[in-house]
């Protein structure tokens, strides 16, 4: 009998192994190779590598249920230019305690994964534009040359400021507008707007086919900036007619700029795309042919995503390890984020899934955010990245926040996610209201040992946004946003076009009594400050918002060096009073040895140079 068991266990055993070897994975812990030189008929193996990361999904998900150890796929270094987001899901996680891992086999930037495609064959135009034919229904809001982002044609010109180099200024400031509904309740303003421009100044077009405005509406508020499509321009009343007018009105003194002209495209590194006439125009410097400058467009809001079909069907045990992701486009109409996650681009996204690492990645110029965790996220690990360059957010948590039926609590929950060793830089070159790190409806995750610089507004910003600034009680259909640990931060040139804000920002978090806290402690935050124009309440080092809704926060060993406005300011004086403060600057009895400046920023094992 025993003979008998032995030989059919082996029979088993050869079937379980030749199994294994149709499928490529013919080892516990076996590898499978992509390379630019690769064929996707190839078996995968470092003799003959695929060509696609897509084939190499395929092939490991062939051998995921039967997991002894980590799969591996290793890609060597080069460029992958994606038609289509690499989406995992349920049937690309790690099984059995092991993950699935996806490794820059040359180190940390080598291999990239890029949402754009080539442009060559370029004519000239006229006076310095040159022009190249697209593919029909192509549409894109950025555009990338050499490696770097160039903008919009647009009116005022980009004007840079040496420090503060993702402000979008220069602006004009209105004369009159719509009228202000209220300062304090959003009142739906019906029709058109239209806003009136300041006199002695000639605009350098009277037809408009796309125009838009960038405009932050009443008057001098400086922290949303709006994109409004512009109808006509009346030359002879300095009037824009608007498509609608903002929710608060326009007013006097509000800052705007128009872009999106064929007829604004007059200095090197503007573009504008005719999508009727399936045309792209740029003006290159000093008249160089394009065809030299590595000129790309983005075809994708979105690189990687991390899909799972619910709750409980989470894509887990995944690990995405050195890669570059570079050039995605930004989503117009989209100016904020948080109120369309699930439609949001980010060249990063994540829902409904759990114990998923982003290690040692580059992430560059991005249209929309780096990486956006929304809805269902669970034990994620974020570390040894470089985010840079991105159109809005850097690494945005968020929980979608309302229930199915739009009526009691969702079961989603964004949770013990870190956020560790991690560099998020030049941030919001597109959309005003942006920051570093977002948490919004999530608990109990960490921020730690991070360097965030150069952001267009916040640093860190945490919100519960359970019920309005000046209306009833909490909601309990939306999460709120306690335990959250911010700690060893380094955080610098804040809040760069923007007024009425912190480098560090919390808003909406709970009533009085609540529980809502949340932990900030050794941080450094230093030339909080924006552009000349912005005429609101300047930056602050720290700023409570909403009346006795940001309430018995705890902050421990903060030094603010440099800030424009207040170090520390509060809507109200009840977010202030309640503070649980220890050892800041801000206050007598501060000690500079209480701070850890050794460990303050980023780790020695941070992997990128800069």
């Amino acid at each position: 009998m025993r003979d008998l068991q032995r030989i059919m266990w082996a029979r088993v055993s050869v079937v379980f192994v030749l199994a294994l070897a149709a499928a490529g994975c013919v080892a516990p812990g076996h590898s499978f190779y992509v390379s630019p030189a690769g064929d996707d008929r190839a078996d995968g193996s470092r003799q003959a590598p695929f060509r696609t990361l897509f084939r190499a999904q395929d092939a490991v998900r062939q051998c995921t249920s039967a997991m002894q150890a980590d799969v591996v796929v290793r890609v060597a270094a080069g460029d992958y230019r994606l038609e289509r987001p690499l989406t995992f899901t349920e049937a690309d996680s790690g099984r059995n305690g092991f993950r699935v891992v996806y490794l820059s086999e040359a180190g940390p930037g080598h291999a990239r994964l890029l949402g754009s495609r080539t442009l060559a064959g370029w004519r000239p135009y006229t006076n310095g534009v040159w022009q190249i034919g697209l593919p029909t229904n192509v549409l894109f809001h950025t555009l990338y040359e050499n490696g770097r982002r160039v903008h919009k044609a647009r009116f005022p010109n980009l004007e840079r400021v040496p420090e503060m180099p993702v402000a979008l200024g220069a602006y004009l400031t209105s004369e009159d507008g719509s009228p202000i509904q209220s300062d304090k309740v959003a009142v739906p303003a019906k029709g058109p707007g239209w806003l009136a421009w300041p006199l002695g100044v000639a605009l350098p077009v009277t037809d408009v086919t796309k125009m838009r405005m960038h405009l932050y509406p009443r008057g001098t508020c400086d922290w949303v900036r709006e994109i409004l499509p512009v109808t006509a321009i009346d030359p002879r009343q300095r009037r824009l007619t608007l498509a609608r007018t903002p929710t608060f009105g326009i007013g006097a003194k509000a800052r705007f700029f128009l872009e999106d002209e064929l007829g604004l495209l007059d200095v090197p590194g503007e573009f504008f795309v005719d999508e009727k006439r399936h045309t792209l125009y740029y003006m290159p410097g000093r008249n160089e042919n394009p065809d030299r400058l590595n000129m790309s467009y983005p075809v994708l809001s979105r690189l990687v995503e991390f899909r799972g079909a619910s709750r409980e069907r989470c894509a887990e045990s995944l690990v995405l390890d050195g890669f570059a992701l570079e050039e995605t486009d930004d989503m117009p109409p989209l100016p904020l984020w948080a109120f369309d996650g699930m439609r949001d681009g980010a060249m990063v996204w994540l829902n409904n899934a759990r114990g998923i690492e982003v290690r040692n990645c580059h992430l560059k110029n991005g249209g929309r955010s780096g990486l956006l965790m929304i809805g269902h996220n669970t034990g994620h690990l974020v570390s040894g990245c470089w985010i840079e360059h991105m159109g809005l957010n850097g690494v945005s948590l968020c929980n979608s926040g309302l229930a199915p039926d739009g009526v009691g609590p969702t079961a989603d929950r964004c949770e013990r996610n870190r956020i560790h060793n991690t560099r998020i830089s030049h941030v919001g070159e597109l959309h005003t209201y942006a920051e570093c790190v977002t948490v919004f409806n999530a608990s109990s995750n960490e921020v730690g040992h991070c360097q965030l610089d150069n952001s267009v507004r916040y640093a860190v910003t945490v919100r519960g946004n359970t019920g309005p600034q000046y209306g009833p009680p909490v909601s309990t259909a939306k999460q709120p946003a306690r335990g959250n640990r911010f700690h060893h931060l380094r955080i610098f040139r804040c809040g760069q076009d923007g007024g009425d804000m912190g480098a560090l920002h919390c808003a909406n978090l709970n009533n009085p009594g609540g529980d809502c806290v949340n932990l900030f402690e050794q941080i450094t935050i230093a030339d909080t400050a924006a552009i000349p124009s912005v005429k609101d309440t300047p930056p602050n080092g720290i700023f409570l918002d909403w009346p006795k809704m940001s309430m018995e926060q705890v902050f421990r060993h903060i030094r603010i060096v440099r800030s424009q406005g207040k170090d520390v300011r509060t809507h109200g004086p009840d977010n202030e009073a309640s503070m649980r403060t220890e050892n800041v600057s801000w206050k007598p009895g501060f000690d500079e040895k209480r701070m850890d400046d050794a460990h303050i920023g980023l780790t020695p094992e941070f992997p990128f140079r800069f």
